[in-house]
């Protein structure tokens, strides 16, 4: 409560460097930024529902590390299928304009950060997504460890928002009544550039420090997602349906491990983390 309070105070005196709008506030029609240096851990961010991130994050060196154990399960689903492990600091701004959401992403260089199982078989393994609330299923943008690293963004099927919202509650209400979860995709196209190792000689696994700048604004008609990596833009699509349910909460740009379940530990680092709101 406090906080909320400093922070209305803060954006009226230096409004440039910090969130002109409350964290419960759906739209805004000012510009807004805020930069976090990880000398101490960000005041605000959205848990999972067993805190995984509590446990695996902490501030060393003036940086944020995070390291995600076997069974380290974010969620209810999580722990049901015991198929992914996960923690992840998310952030909250406006739906009704552009997200920009820059950091610095490094590895720890010393083969930890391995994204293979024991049958040598490659493992996904997310480092950064930007999702709206609600969203089921894949999220719209996202960056990738495994496979020489990869980019993604979707676009939806041109169905109704009405109809992406009904399949959304039967979801929530599959999930609520015990039988299970029911599978909401509706993705029409899934636009990714994998191996840039490869393909662009980067390589986020090999503990150097990496820039990371992802641009994202939600529309049913006139989507944009956009994906740069130290300096390079590695994917780029305007014009595109990404966004699922018709009455949007909030985006939600995350950084953290979101991975299928390994058996070891895996440590990745953070730093210098820009969120920006650019209403439209």
């Amino acid at each position: 409560m406090y906080f909320k309070y400093l922070l209305i105070l803060c954006s009226l005196i230096i409004p440039s460097k910090i969130f002109a709008y409350s964290f419960d506030q759906k739209t805004s029609n000012k510009k807004s930024e805020i930069f976090y240096d990880f000398s101490k851990m960000p005041n605000y961010y959205l848990p999972h529902k067993y805190n995984t991130t509590k446990k695996a994050a902490v501030i060393e060196n003036g940086v944020l590390k995070l390291t995600v154990k076997p069974g380290m399960r974010g969620s209810s689903g999580d722990k049901k299928c015991k198929c992914r492990e996960r923690a992840e600091l998310g952030f909250r701004t406006p739906i009704n304009g552009t997200t920009y959401y820059s950091f610095k992403f490094r590895t720890d260089g010393d083969g930890k950060s391995n994204t293979r199982d024991e049958n040598g078989d490659h493992v996904r393994t997310m480092i950064a997504q930007i999702k709206p609330k609600p969203n089921e299923g894949s999220p719209p943008m996202a960056v990738y460890l495994e496979k020489g690293g990869s980019v993604k963004c979707l676009e939806y099927e041109k169905n109704s928002a009405d109809t992406k919202s009904k399949r959304i509650k039967e979801s929530q209400k599959a999930n609520q009544s015990g039988v299970g979860s029911i599978r909401v995709s509706g993705i029409k196209k899934t636009f990714r550039v994998n191996k840039i190792k490869r393909l662009l000689g980067i390589d986020l696994k090999d503990g150097n420090w990496h820039k990371i700048e992802m641009t994202y604004k939600p529309s049913n008609t006139d989507g944009y997602c956009k994906i740069v990596i130290d300096g390079r833009t590695i994917l780029e699509k305007s014009g595109i349906d990404n966004i699922v349910a018709k009455k949007q909460l909030y985006i939600g740009p995350r950084i953290g491990i979101y991975r299928d379940s390994l058996s070891y530990s895996q440590t990745v680092y953070y730093d210098d983390l820009t969120i920006k709101f650019t209403p439209e």
